[in-house]
């Protein structure tokens, strides 16, 4: 499923860019700061590894999901707490999640916006195995309080409910799983037999360069995501930040200085390194189709770390462009690039 027309006509919209005059150097304030608008699209593969997922409801109430996979400050626990408390109809905050467990099955490769699309839908099969148990004591397992939880279960004569759950990708491949549990690579995607999977970004940006000191200044934002379904709101936005940040740097300052002589970076630290500060970065606007592509997973979930950076630097030169008339081929862009 694409939905890249969206997108663009979202963040068009949103950014009001039928107010543009396409002629470069024709947008300006009155003290003579260019202004110029630019848009870019960007697309990433959609990529998903083998997973195996087990989940235990305990006599207390308390759900404890065990998978592959890897917390680098991308949320994935999070999203692995909303999809369990949400097939079993309990508050996430009796979610306890367990991950880059060895013991707890195969851990796959944490690359390629991979991490929701993995480790999710075995997740939810788990949960999923769990409630069909409920169902034949209940007839309902929703909505159990934890009194009731304990009661059924030490009635089947057991202390806990198991349940498992594993990803196989859209391929179902089971060879994948041998591989997996062997500590090899086993991905699959963005190319099936029936149809290739990707993630879409658009983004709308404007720079503005004062007279007499050509520095590009981004000030204002508006990107339009389609990674399928949204799973957890605020911990996507999150991304969507720091990969525009990320975009926004590495169009305008990010750079390795490498000395000519000897090969060495010569801005090889923090403080010599020249990364954006909150006066580079303005208030950005992100927002999301939000529609699921039930092609690729049970949940309809693409990635959305890595799309977000691409394209970003595109609409950054195409805004100094149309704010300048100067086309710059590399980047960073920087003020000598623009004089003349």
């Amino acid at each position: 499923m694409r939905k890249l027309k969206e997108c663009l006509e979202r963040g068009a919209d949103r950014f009001g860019w039928s107010k543009r005059n396409a002629r470069p150097g024709s947008m300006r304030e009155d003290d003579g700061t260019l202004i110029g608008w630019g848009v870019a699209a960007g697309a990433y593969p959609y990529i998903s590894a083998v997973a195996e997922a087990t989940a235990r409801l305990g006599v207390d109430g308390s759900l404890t999901v065990d998978v592959g996979g890897h917390e680098m400050g991308q949320g994935i626990r999070t999203a692995i707490a909303i999809v369990a408390a949400g097939e079993l109809g309990v508050s996430a905050e009796n979610v306890i999640v367990r991950i880059g467990d060895t013991s707890h099955g195969p851990q796959h490769t944490t690359a390629g916006s991979c991490g929701a699309a993995t480790v999710l839908p075995p997740v939810q099969s788990a949960v999923r195995d769990i409630r069909a148990q409920l169902d034949k004591l209940t007839g309902s397992g929703k909505g159990l309080k934890p009194t009731d939880v304990a009661r059924l279960i030490r009635a089947t004569g057991k202390t806990e409910l198991i349940g498992r759950g594993v990803n196989l990708g859209p391929k179902n491949d089971p060879s994948a799983l041998t591989l997996a549990d062997k500590g090899m690579l086993s991905f699959t995607g963005p190319e099936f037999p029936e149809f290739v999977a990707f993630a879409y970004i658009a983004h709308f940006a404007e720079v503005r360069i004062k007279p007499g000191t050509p520095t590009p200044r981004v000030t204002r934002w508006v990107s339009v995501i389609d990674c399928g379904r949204v799973i957890s709101r605020r911990t996507a936005t999150s991304q969507a930040y720091g990969g525009i940040v990320w975009g926004i740097e590495a169009a305008l300052s990010e750079a390795s200085e490498v000395d000519p002589r000897f090969g060495g970076f010569v801005n090889n630290n923090l403080a010599d390194y020249a990364m954006a500060v909150n006066l580079d970065i303005p208030s950005l606007d992100v927002s999301f189709i939000d529609e699921p592509d039930h092609q690729i997973n049970s949940l309809g979930a693409k990635g959305v770390g890595e799309v977000v950076s691409v394209g970003a630097i595109a609409a950054v030169a195409n805004a100094v462009y149309h704010a300048t008339g100067k086309r710059v081929r590399h980047y960073p862009i920087r003020a000598d690039d623009l004089m003349s």
